[in-house]
């Protein structure tokens, strides 16, 4: 069995083949070399970046991975988990997810909802009472899971809906679980409830052999769980597949679905219905490990070395391997979560087991763990190269009644934390294109308790609206080329100026949160109107919804352009220049582009004729100008599109003829964005 650390190495072999097909061998020598490199992580106390590097024949290089090795305290109370099960459905790993939750609703995380009368889920300690925190709710419809021995389960119904007349209803009074999964491909649907079937089901019951495996595994899996869990919630199954008025109306209450369940299970690695939860693994690759590690010349500085030249004693550290990427990787990345549904499915719920490729994991407000790192996972990630310190995703829906919108702070730390939830959601997916704020309205219905404003497309109509408008589209490299894949959607969900409006599989990223004072754009009015009940208010929104804006203008030209890339040529750059200014004159040609959506809108926006304007919007806190691009309509001199951003950075201020033309001018227009 190999160390841990050549394990990691070796899960990134096709990453490292790929690699080695670009890179550029003088000698023609198919040979490559992986390099380890340590240091100290100077940022952060008793911690060493142990980073491999592939190289090729030439110079060229590519990382590969970091490790990083914790210090660990002479305690000899500390222990190594070790999993001896080759499966996922064994107790072993049944008993770790249940210490987890025991820990979990017990007095040490205060932010976690614990157990409550009767079993009923209860807010947390700090939290105060809210119309949200309803510790009585039940969804509409529930699968009964019986005995262990059953062949059958049944669906039940906890209350009336609408036009059915529905009798014999459940009253439920024990916990309920709830199932996040992939539905797979629209050709390959799976099991569902209908009208056809629904009397049947409520009657005779579901038999488990017709079940995708995933139903059958997640239903045995929540039978044991817990002698207090008499009841999971799947959306097919409890959702009626083909009434759209049945699913408004459940959709507008599933942030409460979640909230009030007792945990999520996620079939968090399978790319369909098809694939269960239970896999199989070498439980050995699972197993925690510390190594020595001999610390001579790992001093911070030059000056905190010391001559060993004389001392034939060893430094020796115990250390702990922690892999930053692996959150990212296991759960993060998985196909689940990929899903834009999926993402409200785990903020909502009070805990989430993950089923991963190789094993189990956990995540709550206070805890990420996994059976490779069962007492938690390491708190540092990687970022942009950097070691950071992870916030957990769960931890950015703060407890219910924890922020009350009277704080500046509270307020600031609302929205940051919503911007970092809508980055992370622009990446999912969607089966239904329209769908987009419909899967965040539970999100932003818990929000909207903390920041009391009107919720306008995905944003907030407060002091820090005009900021909200600053997202772009993140820039994406593909074989270090610029690639372009955010796309208009053909039906409007949102107006433009709303991130909304975008699918962006790479990202947005929110502008910096900053109060409307701080621009040089005042917004005067906002019309936009979310589509009446039984829709909710935080889901879809009416067309023809527009801001009213003042602000300076100025007309631009935008063109696409060549560069160099490795002796190649590259045609896949944007820039602008002022309107009238000569062509090609670089210190006026300005390449911070961040287009919207360049496939859909290229043909408008490009060239002398295409009636584009840059509004300055802000000067960020790096010194960079950052800028609104909008679309001038042929027909309404007043109306507009938004198309995209830029930035001028701090850097090309001196002689900046458009830094100049802004100082220089202080007429300011009043026009509509839609």
């Amino acid at each position: 069995m190999a160390c841990c650390i050549c394990r990691r190495i070796w899960e990134d072999i096709p990453v490292i083949n790929n690699r080695l097909d670009r890179l550029k061998l003088d000698s023609g020598e198919k040979r490559s070399f992986i390099s380890a490199h340590i240091k100290v992580e100077e940022k952060h106390k008793d911690l060493y970046r142990l980073d491999f590097t592939l190289s090729g024949a030439s110079a060229t290089k590519s990382s590969i991975g970091t490790l990083l090795l914790q210090k660990l305290a002479n305690n000899p109370e500390n222990w190594i988990y070790t999993p001896q099960t080759r499966r996922l459905d064994s107790q072993e790993v049944l008993s770790l997810a249940q210490s987890w939750i025991k820990t979990c609703i017990g007095p040490g995380h205060k932010n976690c909802p614990n157990i409550g009368i009767n079993g009923l889920q209860t807010p947390p300690q700090r939290a105060t009472t809210t119309a949200s925190s309803n510790a009585t709710f039940y969804p509409t419809r529930l699968i009964k899971l019986g005995f262990s021995n059953d062949l059958n389960v049944k669906l039940v119904v906890t209350r009336n809906f609408s036009h059915r007349n529905e009798d014999s209803l459940e009253e439920p009074t024990q916990q309920y679980v709830t199932l996040s999964h992939c539905w797979g491909k629209a050709g390959n649907r799976m099991f569902c409830l209908n009208e056809n079937n629904l009397e049947l089901f409520r009657e005779n019951g579901i038999p488990l052999k017709e079940l995708p495996q995933t139903f059958k595994d997640a239903i045995h899996f929540a039978r044991r769980l817990s002698s207090e869990v008499k009841y999971i919630w799947i959306d097919s199954l409890c959702i009626i597949q083909g009434d759209k008025d049945d699913w408004l109306h459940e959709s507008t209450q599933m942030y409460q679905v979640y909230m009030n369940s007792y945990c999520n299970i996620s079939a968090t690695s399978a790319m369909d219905s098809s694939q269960g939860l239970y896999v199989e693994r070498n439980p050995q690759h699972l197993w925690e490990e510390n190594i020595d590690l001999n610390t001579k010349d790992l001093s911070k500085t030059r000056a905190d070395s010391k001559d060993h030249s004389q001392d034939l004693r060893v430094p020796i550290q115990r250390c702990s391997i922690m892999d930053p990427s692996f959150w990212d990787r296991k759960v993060e990345s998985a196909p689940v979560n990929t899903r834009a549904w999926v993402l409200q499915e785990r903020l909502l719920a009070p805990r989430v087991i993950h089923f991963c490729e190789d094993q189990i994991a956990w995540e709550c407000c206070v805890m990420e763990a996994s059976e490779s790192a069962s007492s938690g996972i390491t708190k540092f990630e990687l970022n942009s190269g950097a070691i950071k310190n992870k916030v957990p995703f769960k931890s950015l829906m703060a407890p219910l009644g924890d922020l009350n919108g009277s704080s500046h702070s509270e307020l600031d730390d609302a929205h940051e934390n919503w911007n970092r939830i809508i980055e992370r959601y622009s990446m999912t997916n969607l089966t239904e294109a329209n769908d987009k704020l419909i899967a965040l309205s539970g999100i932003a219905e818990q929000f909207s308790t903390q920041i009391r404003a009107p919720y306008i497309a995905g944003m907030w109509r407060n002091k820090y609206f005009a900021s909200q408008l600053l997202w772009r589209v993140k820039t994406e490299y593909k074989n270090g080329n610029l690639f372009y894949s955010s796309r208009r959607p053909r039906n409007e969900r949102a107006p433009s100026f709303s991130w909304a409006a975008i699918d962006a599989p790479q990202g947005i990223q929110c502008g910096e949160t900053q109060e409307d004072k701080n621009l040089w754009i005042t917004v005067m009015e906002v019309d936009v109107k979310p589509q009446p009940k039984p829709n909710s208010e935080f889901g879809l929104v009416s067309e023809g919804g527009f801001i009213r804006i003042s602000c300076q203008k100025f007309a631009i030209v935008i063109e696409k352009r060549s560069r160099k890339v490795e002796g190649s040529v590259q045609d896949d750059m944007f820039t602008w220049t002022l309107a009238g200014e000569k062509d090609g004159d670089y210190e006026n040609m300005h390449p911070s582009v961040y287009l919207d959506s360049p496939r859909d809108d290229f043909i408008d926006i490009c060239g002398p004729h295409s009636s584009m304007w840059l509004v300055p919007a802000y000067k960020s806190s790096q010194g960079d100008l950052i800028c609104l691009m909008l679309q001038r309509d042929r027909d309404d001199t007043e109306k507009f599109f938004r198309r995209g951003l830029s930035t001028i950075t701090g850097l090309r201020g001196a002689g900046n003829t458009f830094l100049e033309e802004i100082n220089g001018d202080s007429n300011l227009h009043i026009i509509r964005i839609l």
